[in-house]
């Protein structure tokens, strides 16, 4: 041991640290468990009878989990707080080591603070009578050795208090004797080192040391090498690269998605949890043998519904099922889509675990949809989650996602309400179902189901008036929820305009006095107006902007409600509904720009519509460019937006050019005049004759103009009012 350390046998120092690493420690645990459930300040957007019975199982369940959650965290809790109480009560009876405490000559002569000399005196005089080893008789336990320490330790107490040199060495190093080595002490005890129990503690920090930071770095590190960024297992995401394709259907997409390699993980964990050991070869079998029997019984019910694999996917990309596992998810997966009751708890356990699986792994696969630009398959991943949300397959009537509608009579109301197409949701809610009774509920929630909206979308480039090629371009689109109920508004699309100002008093009648004025200086009645309204149309501009400046500021200042959860009443969780807005090229089945995913959307009629934006380079090219703007809900199902909306891409106008042309046809001469003929024979420069000039160079500019829209090929120019890669979706009904 190095001079001045020493370690502490009492132990008291080792007691301080861990009684402040509990507390450390046990303070905040005991608030985590003990702290009071947050408050749900969401308030749902559906109030059906489903939906409340949905909220209420999911709140009983969330009840058992936070009580099991309480009982496994208790127990440990109390030995951590036993042990601080253990701890505090060892530093209150240790015994004081020596050096610690602060040298008090009052308190060894036995006076008061702050008594005078004279009294310290007469006080030490009659302790030396009493304490004095020539005078003091031993008692039957006492040793020469101790009243001569004690008579030493009076007369230092004395002298600090009385010699000068003494007391200024007590003054400033605490002690009468002057300055002392410093000791350290290390807060281990002296036995965990140096005595006879040493080697159990070097094996237990070889054992820290050496294998227990080593394994939980080593589990953490391969953890990470094993997942993605999208949090799934690596051998999963090359299980869906190697078998999505861009005609991937419904069914083949189920089926892949059903081979992710967690859910052979969660269907063992699930089968362990149960307090099962591992299955027999016999109850391995009869699983089978249930899934096989399940799986056919579903095949039947799908091809009942009509739904089959698609006629335009190729046999070669179609998916089989490979394992045991991937049955089993890919039944449990079919039969939450069609509805199935199933019978056995374990069917509905392994279910629940599968359903709250999913989400990372369709993110995963529309990543890859998405990194290969695939449009359809992109979309249908998209889809898939709403699908999922409200247990409704791909094909089947959305009106089954209202309450009291099954499958079946979803097909059955499609046709006899006429419920069908984009609008479906509207027709259905001004469908007469005064005969039915139990469609009394479903109209009511037809009629406040939150239908998305895109109010218009522009192409803009900030700071400039038109799109040049390879251009930085925003695609600022405004949307909102509508009630079926609200009067139907088209969707607007500028393609390259200015946003509308919208209707405003002042800028009304400035137009007016500017249309007024320029009729007046058609008719040459006021030679000065040219100026004035140059002037009011700088005016005009000053307050439209001012207005849009103001509403922009308070669009950006305001909070937008946040959307409350959505009528999903099949889904295992509360769900709250979000958009995935991206651009692509219906004709090409590409993707022009990846989605953004947006929510909290404005509901209220009063409200201002919600600002989006994507950002994407321009085409290379000047051209008429034809886009199909998809917002896909990953809650709603029949609630996607489908927005054509054209690009035109212009090269940008040269007017500095034009400026300095018109500059110096200011200084050059006439071609009629004698200085331009001189001009022409020196090989100068002259401004043309309105005559023979000017007329010629108009038509060829209208011939031009007029040719770039009548010629049917793409290399001369596309054909007026139609996109060289225009495709023919649109939001009709």
């Amino acid at each position: 041991m190095a001079p001045g350390i020493s370690y502490d046998d009492s132990g008291s120092l080792a007691s301080y640290f861990g009684v402040t690493f509990l507390v450390v420690t046990l303070v905040p645990a005991t608030y985590l468990i003990f702290r009071p459930e947050r408050k749900d300040t969401l308030k749902p957007l559906c109030t059906c009878s489903e939906c409340q019975t949905s909220r209420a199982a999911l709140q009983g369940q969330k009840q058992s989990i936070r009580t099991k959650r309480f009982s496994r965290r208790i127990v440990p809790l109390v030995l951590g707080w036993l042990a601080f109480a253990y701890l505090l009560y060892a530093i209150a009876t240790a015994p004081t080591v020596p050096g610690q405490a602060i040298y008090d000559p009052f308190e060894i002569l036995g006076l008061r603070s702050g008594t005078d000399e004279k009294g310290i005196k007469k006080h030490y005089k009659k302790l030396s009578l009493q304490y004095h080893p020539d005078k003091i008789q031993l008692g039957p336990n006492q040793t020469i050795e101790e009243v001569e320490g004690k008579f030493v330790e009076l007369t230092k107490a004395y002298k600090s208090l009385t010699d000068e040199a003494i007391r200024e060495n007590l003054a400033k190093y605490g002690n009468p004797d002057g300055p002392q080595q410093r000791e350290d002490k290390i807060a281990i005890p002296q036995w965990v080192v140096e005595g006879k129990n040493s080697i159990w503690v070097l094996g237990a920090y070889g054992l820290v040391l050496g294998v227990g930071i080593p394994v939980v770095v080593g589990r953490w590190w391969f953890r990470q090498q094993r997942t993605t960024r999208d949090n799934i297992l690596n051998t999963s995401a090359e299980y869906f690269f190697h078998n999505l394709r861009e005609d991937t259907d419904f069914l083949n997409l189920i089926t892949i998605l059903a081979g992710a390699l967690e859910f052979q993980t969660i269907l063992g964990l699930a089968t362990k949890a149960k307090g099962k050991g591992k299955p027999s070869k016999k109850e391995r079998k009869e699983k089978t043998g249930r899934v096989e029997e399940v799986e056919a019984l579903l095949d039947e019910r799908r091809e009942a519904l009509g739904l089959g694999e698609s006629i335009t996917m190729r046999p070669e990309n179609r998916v089989a099922v490979g394992s045991a596992a991937q049955r089993r998810a890919r039944v449990l997966i079919w039969g939450h889509l069609l509805r199935w009751d199933f019978d056995e708890r374990d069917f509905r356990d392994d279910q629940r675990a599968v359903l709250l699986a999913v989400q990372p792994l369709l993110t995963a696969i529309s990543n890859i949809s998405l990194a290969h630009g695939w449009l359809s398959t992109s979309l249908l991943s998209l889809r898939l989650q709403s699908a999922l949300v409200q247990a409704i397959p791909a094909g089947s009537s959305p009106l089954a996602q209202l309450p009291g509608v099954s499958l079946d009579k979803a097909e059955e109301l499609q046709w006899t309400k006429a419920a069908e197409g984009r609008r479906w949701i509207e027709k259905f809610a001004k469908a007469d179902v005064a005969d039915d009774v139990d469609l009394v509920e479903a109209k009511r929630v037809a009629e406040g189901w939150p239908r998305f909206e895109i109010v218009d979308a522009e192409f803009k480039v900030e700071g400039e008036k038109v799109v040049s090629p390879s251009s930085i371009v925003s695609l600022n689109f405004r949307v909102r929820y509508v009630a079926p109920s609200a009067s139907k508004r088209k969707s607007i699309s500028v393609p390259n305009g200015d946003v509308p100002a919208g209707s405003n008093g002042d800028v009304e009648k400035a137009v007016q006095a500017i249309s007024d004025e320029e009729k007046d200086i058609e008719e040459g009645a006021n030679t000065d107006l040219k100026e004035k309204v140059g002037d009011l149309k700088e005016k005009i501009a000053d307050v439209v902007s001012d207005k849009t400046g103001k509403k922009d500021e308070k669009e950006k200042e305001k909070e937008w409600e946040k959307n409350g959860y959505a009528h999903a009443p099949f889904w295992p969780q509360l769900r709250k509904p979000h958009f995935s807005v991206l651009l692509g090229d219906s004709k090409l089945d590409k993707v022009i720009v990846p989605p953004i995913r947006i929510t909290d959307i404005p509901t209220s009629p009063s409200s201002s519509p919600s600002t989006f934006s994507l950002t994407f380079p321009a085409p290379p090219q000047a051209n008429l460019y034809s886009f199909v703007l998809h917002a896909v809900s990953d809650t709603f199902v029949g609630n996607d937006v489908v927005l054509p909306i054209m690009l035109k891409v212009e090269d940008v106008p040269e007017d500095d050019e034009s400026d300095a042309g018109d500059a110096d046809d200011i200084s050059e001469p006439d071609e009629d005049s004698l200085a331009g003929q001189m001009a022409l024979m020196k090989g100068g420069k002259v401004r043309p004759s309105a005559v023979h000039g000017s007329g010629g160079a108009e038509d060829g500019e209208d011939e031009e103009d007029g040719s770039e829209y009548e010629s049917s090929s793409d290399e001369e120019g596309p054909r007026k009012g139609r996109a060289i890669n225009e495709d023919s979706d649109s939001d009709d009904d």
